[in-house]
C-alpha cells in the first residue's frame, strides 16, 4: 500500500536492507525485548480492534476474524515499551523515508521547522563555516600523503630489510614496504591499488606487476603443483578495473574454471576458459545503486573504467559488454536463489510463470493468507476481496533495436512481465478478432482516443501495461507487458487475465481510467479467448471503479456509477496506485529503451521486486498508521452524518426512509436505481451554449457578421466579466507585505484579461457599433495619460449597452435574447455553487463544535470558516449581478416566466438547511427558496437535492468506517503471510543436504519471523494507543440501524 506523505503521518523507519541485499545480510529486527504474543481481532458489532494474550504463533482460532497478529516467540511477560503515537511514527517513517520509492515529503513536514523559536546558534553549529577558516590546514595534509612520511630508515617498515618503495592506498595505515613484503601481505586482498616512489613523487603500479598471481582452488597461501596462469586476467571491482595474473588450479580435472571463481566469489563471464570476472560485491553495488539511483551500467562501468585511470593514457581494458552479460546473469540467478528454486524439486527448470515474486503480504492470497471456508462467510466476505488497479506507461518505451533471437530473456515469465512468446501468439491470434476501438459513451479519453494512434515511430514497444495491487500498489505476478500501439483492449485484457490465474479470491474490485468503457464487453471478449484465461471470477463478483484522480474527467453518469467514494465495501480506496508506481519507475526510461527486448525485460523485472520488497518492509508500520488516522476520521465523519440527518427528521423523516431503502438495493445491484445520480437535469451555462450554437447552424437566413459567433460573442463577454470580477479579488488581497512575486503573478494575470478584452471589443464593434461611442465618450472624459485598469474596463454587454441606448431592441433582439439565456443558466449555476458551500459551512460548524477543542484546533476550524464565509459571500454577490442583468434584458423582451423559479437573493436568504430567520416565529419558520428552487422547481427538486447530499454524508461515513475494518484484516494478513514464508523455509531447510542451502534457508525463515515479530509489535503499540470512546459518541455504530430521534 502506498502511504501518502502529504496526508498525514510519514514513511516507516524499519530494520531492514533492501531486497538485493536481504539475502547477504541478517535483517535484525529487534528481538532482544521480550515481547508478549498477542492474539488480535476486530469486533463485529463496534468495529474496533481487540487484544487477548496468547503464548505462541497460531493460525485463527475464531470462526471468521478480521484481524489476527500473533508473535512467534517464547511467552513472556511484557517489557516496557514506548507508547505508539502518531507523531513518533511520522518522526520515524522519515527517518527512513528512502526505503519507500513512492516517498515525497510534504510542505506541512517541511516548514514545521519555521514554528520553532529560533536561537543563537553556537559556532559547533556550522561546521562548514568552521572548516571553512580551516582550509589551509586541511589542504597542507593532503599534500603531505602525496609524499613518504618521516622515516626512521629507509628499509621496509615491515621486514626492515629491503628497499621501503611501495605503499598500498587501499589499506588503512599506508606503510612503506619492499615488493616482496608488498606481495606478501596481499595474498587476502589481491585486488588493492598500490604506489611505487620514484625518489621524486608516487605512480601507479599494480600487485600483478610486483609479481602477485592469485591462486584459486587451494586455501590461502598455498600454491598448486601443476597451476595454469593467465597473465592478463581482468577482474571487475568496487574500485576499478583490474588486471591480475590468475592462476586456476590444474591439478585434479574435477572442479571447472568457472567453478573456481565462482567460490572465490568471483563472476566469471564465461563458462569457457574464462578471462574476465566480476567481483560479487560490486555486481551487488550496481545492483542496489541501480534500485536507489536508476544509474546506467553504462554510466556506473565507466564511473570504474575512470577509478582505474582519470588521464586516458592507460585506460583499462574495455569489458562493458562482457559486464552487461554478467550483470543479467547476477539478476536473475539471484532472483532464483531468493525464491528458493535451490531448494525445490526440479530445480531452475521447474520454475514456474510467475513465481520469482514477491506477492504482496496485505492482499488475499486463499492459499497463504486467507482462513478455510472465508467465502461462506456472506458478511464479511467484503473482507477478502482482491483490489486490482490496472494502466498504461507511454514513458517505459523501447526503440527497435536488437531481436528476441539475439536477445532473448532469462525470466521467460517467471516473474512480473508475461512470457513473451505466448503474449505475442495471442496478439496475432486475436488482434484481428477482438475490436481495436469502441464507441465510448464517455468522455475521448486518451487511452480509448489514441489507441491506434500510438504508434512511436522507430519503437518496438510504446509503452507498458500493468496490474498492481489497489491498495498497496505492489507489481503482481504475470501482469506487465509491452503495448504495440497504444493501450489496446486486447492488450491490457491479455494482463489483467494472466495475474487473476495466480490465486485470486473470488471477489475482485478493478479499477481502471476507462472501466466504464473497458468492462462493458470484457466477458464477451472473454469467451473469445482461450480456457487458460478465464479466470475463476464469476462476472457479478468483478466491481468497476474509476480512480478518483481521472473520475472528473468523466461524464457525470460515469462519476455516479464508477466513484469509489460512492461504492459501498471499499473503503478509502482510490485506486491511483499505479501513478505512484510510474513515478518510481518513470527514470529507468532513458536506459531501458535503448536495451533489446529481454534485457530491457529483466531489468524491468529486477526493478519491480525491489519495488515491492521495500513496500513489504515498512507496510506493517505505514497500515498501523493509516489506521490511526482513519479511527480518528471515522468518528468526525460518522458524528457529521448522524448530525445532518437528524436535522432532516422532523420534516423528512418518510423520505429519509426511502432514500435509505433505495441506496442500499444500489449497494446490492447496480442495475437499480443510482441515489446518488440527479433525476432532473439542470440548466447549466455550457449546455446553453451548446443548445445556441446548433440553432445557429440551422438558421438559414440568419447573417453570420464575423467567425465569432452572436452568441459565442455574448459568451466571451460573460466569461470577461467573472475574470474582472476574479482580478479585483485578486488585487484585494494583496497587502503591503506581499511578496514581489504574488504582485507580479496578479500583472500578469491582468495583462493577459486586458489582451482577451482588446480583441473582444474589436468583434463587439460588429455586433454593437454603437459601443464605440460610449468608449470613446470615456477616453475623452479621463485625464490625458491615465489608463484604465483592466478589471475596470466597461464591457457594455447587452445588458448594460441597452440601458444607454447603445442598442436597438429590434436589430439586437438575437443578442439580447442569447443573453438572457445565458445568463438564466448562470443563475442556476451559482445557486448550486451556493448551496454546496452554504452545506460545508454546516459541517464545519458541527465539527468546530464537537470536535475542535483548544486554540489551535479552535484557530484552524475559524479560518477555514472564514475562507468558506468569503466563497459564500462571493456566490451570493455573483448571483445578484446575474439576475440585475437578467431583469434588464427580460423587461426590454417582455420574457417574465423566468421569475417563478428564481427569486431577488436577500442577505436573510443566504443560509443553510437547518438555519431559519430568527424573525419568523416559531410555527412558522421555512426554509430558504434557494434549497426549494430548480429547474423544475417545487418540492421535488428540493427533496433530490437532500437525497443526494443524505446519501454523500452516510457515504463517507462508511468509507471510513470500512477503511477500519480493511486496515485492520490487512494487517492480520500481513502477519499470516510472514509466518506462511516462515514456515515454507523452515520447511525447506529440513529437505536440503548441502550446508550452505540449509543455512540461507534458516536465514530467511529467521528474516520472515523478524518482519512478524516487528509487525505484532507495532500492532500491539497501536492498539494501546487508541483512545477509549465514550459510549454517547461511539463512532462505530451501524448507520442504517442506529435508534431514531423521535418527534
Amino acid at each position: 500500500m502506498n502511504y501518502n506523505r502529504r496526508k498525514k503521518g510519514g514513511r516507516a523507519p524499519v530494520n531492514i536492507v533492501d531486497e538485493a541485499s536481504k539475502d547477504d545480510e541478517q535483517v535484525h529486527v529487534t528481538t532482544q525485548r521480550p515481547v508478549q504474543a498477542f492474539h488480535f481481532h476486530t469486533n463485529y458489532s463496534s468495529g474496533k480492534p481487540s487484544s487477548t494474550r496468547q503464548s505462541t504463533m497460531s493460525v485463527r482460532t475464531t470462526a471468521i476474524p478480521i484481524a489476527s497478529v500473533s508473535a512467534s516467540i517464547e511467552n513472556e511477560p511484557p517489557s516496557s515499551s514506548p507508547i505508539f503515537d502518531s507523531s513518533s511514527m511520522t518522526a520515524g517513517i522519515s527517518a527512513m523515508s528512502f526505503l519507500d520509492p513512492d516517498f515525497a515529503a510534504s510542505a506541512e513536514s517541511i516548514n514545521s521547522g519555521a514554528q520553532s523559536t529560533r536561537r543563537n546558534r553556537p559556532l559547533g553549529d556550522h561546521p562548514l563555516l568552521v572548516w571553512t577558516s580551516q582550509r589551509e590546514q586541511f589542504l597542507e595534509e593532503v599534500l603531505r600523503l602525496e609524499a613518504p612520511g618521516p622515516q626512521v630508515s629507509g628499509n621496509c617498515q615491515h621486514c626492515d630489510v629491503g628497499a621501503a618503495s611501495y605503499r598500498c592506498v587501499s589499506c588503512f595505515d599506508g606503510r612503506l614496504l619492499c615488493q616482496s613484503c608488498m606481495v606478501g601481505e596481499h595474498h587476502s586482498t589481491p585486488l588493492h591499488k598500490v604506489e611505487v616512489w620514484t625518489s621524486f613523487y608516487f605512480r601507479k603500479t599494480t600487485l600483478a606487476a610486483l609479481g602477485m598471481v592469485m591462486q584459486l582452488g587451494h586455501r590461502l597461501g598455498s600454491k598448486c603443483i601443476l597451476p595454469a596462469v593467465t597473465k592478463a586476467f581482468v577482474v571487475i571491482d568496487v574500485d576499478g578495473i583490474h588486471t591480475v595474473q590468475m592462476a586456476f588450479c590444474n591439478c585434479t580435472q574435477s572442479i571447472p574454471r568457472h567453478i573456481q571463481l565462482l567460490r572465490s566469489r568471483l563472476w566469471p563471464a564465461t563458462t569457457i576458459y574464462p578471462q574476465t570476472a566480476a567481483t560479487f560485491r560490486v555486481l551487488h553495488l550496481f545492483q542496489v545503486l541501480s534500485f536507489m539511483s536508476k544509474v546506467s551500467a553504462y554510466e556506473f562501468y565507466h564511473t570504474l573504467a575512470r577509478l582505474s585511470d582519470n588521464t586516458g593514457l592507460h585506460p583499462p581494458p574495455d569489458r562493458y559488454d562482457t559486464f552487461l552479460r554478467m550483470m543479467r546473469e547476477w539478476r536473475h540467478l539471484r532472483a532464483l536463489k531468493r525464491f528458493g528454486r535451490g531448494h525445490e524439486e526440479g530445480g531452475v527448470r521447474g520454475t514456474s510463470e510467475g513465481e520469482l515474486v514477491l506477492h504482496c503480504p496485505a492482499c488475499p492470497h486463499p492459499q497463504i493468507n486467507l482462513p478455510d471456508r472465508f467465502a461462506a462467510n456472506v458478511e464479511k466476505r467484503w473482507l477478502y476481496c482482491l483490489f486490482l488497479a490496472v494502466d498504461a506507461n507511454f514513458r517505459l518505451r523501447r526503440l527497435n533495436v536488437s531481436s528476441e533471437e539475439n536477445d532473448p530473456s532469462l525470466n521467460k515469465g517467471y516473474a512480473y512481465f508475461v512470457e513473451e512468446d505466448a503474449f505475442r501468439s495471442h496478439l496475432e491470434k486475436y488482434g484481428k478478432i477482438i475490436a481495436v476501438e469502441e464507441k465510448s459513451t464517455c468522455n475521448n479519453h486518451d487511452a480509448v482516443k489514441l489507441a491506434n494512434s500510438r504508434g512511436g515511430q522507430g519503437a518496438a514497444a510504446t509503452g507498458v501495461g500493468a496490474v498492481v495491487c489497489g491498495r498497496h500498489d505492489m507489481k503482481r505476478p504475470l501482469s506487465v507487458g509491452d503495448l504495440q500501439k497504444g493501450e489496446r483492449y486486447i492488450n491490457m485484457d491479455y494482463f489483467i487475465l494472466s495475474t487473476l490465474t495466480c490465486d485470486t479470491p473470488p471477489d475482485l474490485v478493478i479499477s481502471y481510467d476507462i472501466a466504464c468503457q473497458w468492462h462493458k464487453n470484457f466477458f464477451s471478449r472473454i469467451d473469445k479467448y482461450p480456457s487458460s484465461l478465464r479466470p475463476p471470477q464469476l462476472e457479478q463478483n468483478i466491481l468497476y471503479l474509476v480512480p478518483k484522480f481521472h473520475l472528473p474527467a468523466h461524464v457525470l453518469l460515469c462519476r455516479n456509477n464508477f466513484s469509489f467514494n460512492f461504492s459501498a465495501r471499499v473503503g478509502r480506496t482510490d485506486g491511483e496506485a499505479p501513478e505512484r508506481g510510474w513515478a518510481a519507475t518513470n527514470a529507468l526510461a532513458n536506459s531501458t529503451k535503448e536495451m533489446g527486448p529481454g534485457s530491457r525485460r529483466d531489468t524491468l523485472d529486477d526493478h519491480f521486486g525491489d519495488y515491492n520488497w521495500r513496500k513489504i518492509i515498512i507496510m506493517a508500520q505505514v497500515i498501523c498508521a493509516k489506521y490511526m488516522e482513519a479511527f480518528d476520521t471515522r468518528a468526525q465523519q460518522v458524528a457529521e452524518f448522524i448530525g445532518y440527518e437528524d436535522a432532516l427528521q422532523e420534516k423528512h423523516s418518510e423520505a429519509i426512509g426511502q432514500w435509505r431503502v433505495m441506496v442500499l438495493a444500489w449497494e446490492q445491484d447496480r442495475t437499480k436505481p443510482n441515489p446518488f445520480a440527479p433525476s432532473l437535469r439542470p440548466v447549466t451555462e455550457n449546455a446553453v451554449r451548446l443548445e445556441l450554437a446548433r440553432e445557429e447552424k440551422n438558421e438559414t437566413n440568419f447573417e453570420i457578421r464575423h467567425d465569432v459567433s452572436p452568441s459565442e460573442f455574448i459568451a466571451q463577454g460573460l466569461q470577461l466579466e467573472e475574470a474582472q470580477v476574479r482580478l479585483l479579488a485578486d488585487m484585494n488581497e494583496l497587502g503591503p507585505h506581499s511578496t514581489d512575486l504574488q504582485r507580479a503573478r496578479v500583472q500578469q494575470h491582468a495583462n493577459r484579461i486586458a489582451r482577451k478584452i482588446e480583441a473582444w471589443i474589436e468583434v463587439q464593434k460588429v455586433y454593437m457599433p454603437r459601443t464605440s461611442l460610449l468608449r470613446t465618450r470615456d477616453d475623452d472624459s479621463r485625464a490625458p495619460g491615465v489608463e484604465i485598469h483592466p478589471s475596470k474596463v466597461p464591457l457594455y454587454l447587452p445588458s448594460h449597452a441597452v440601458r444607454l441606448n447603445a442598442i436597438d431592441i429590434i436589430t439586437h433582439k438575437t443578442i439580447l435574447e442569447d443573453e438572457r439565456r445565458l445568463r438564466l443558466a448562470q443563475a442556476h449555476d451559482t445557486l448550486g455553487t451556493l448551496r454546496d458551500h452554504l452545506l460545508l459551512k454546516s459541517y464545519l460548524i458541527i465539527w468546530r463544535q464537537r470536535f475542535s477543542q483548544g486554540q489551535r484546533y479552535g484557530t484552524k476550524a475559524n479560518t477555514l470558516m472564514h475562507r468558506v464565509d468569503a466563497k459564500i459571500e462571493a456566490d451570493a454577490a455573483r448571483y445578484q449581478r446575474i439576475y440585475a442583468a437578467l431583469e434588464v434584458v427580460s423587461t426590454r423582451l417582455n420574457q417574465h416566466g423566468w421569475k417563478s423559479g428564481l427569486s431577488p437573493l436577500k442577505t436573510e436568504d443566504v443560509r443553510g438547511l437547518s438555519t431559519y430567520n430568527e424573525a419568523e416565529s416559531e410555527g412558522h419558520r421555512t426554509l430558504s427558496w434557494i434549497w426549494k428552487t430548480n429547474l423544475q422547481g417545487g418540492e421535488k427538486g428540493l427533496q433530490e437535492a437532500l437525497r443526494i447530499e443524505w446519501c454523500k454524508s452516510r457515504a463517507r461515513a462508511q468509507r471510513y468506517q470500512e477503511e477500519c475494518e480493511l486496515l485492520a484484516e490487512e494487517m492480520h494478513r500481513i502477519h499470516a503471510t510472514f509466518e506462511y514464508y516462515h514456515n515454507l523455509w523452515k520447511g525447506r531447510e529440513m529437505r536440503m543436504s548441502l550446508p550452505g542451502a540449509k543455512a540461507y534457508a534458516l536465514r530467511q525463515a529467521a528474516l520472515w519471523s523478524d518482519l512478524g515479530i516487528d509487525a505484532a509489535v507495532k500492532w500491539s503499540e497501536l492498539l494501546a494507543a487508541l483512545p477509549p470512546m465514550s459510549e454517547g459518541s461511539d463512532p462505530t455504530i451501524n448507520l442504517d440501524s442506529r435508534p431514531r430521534i423521535v418527534t
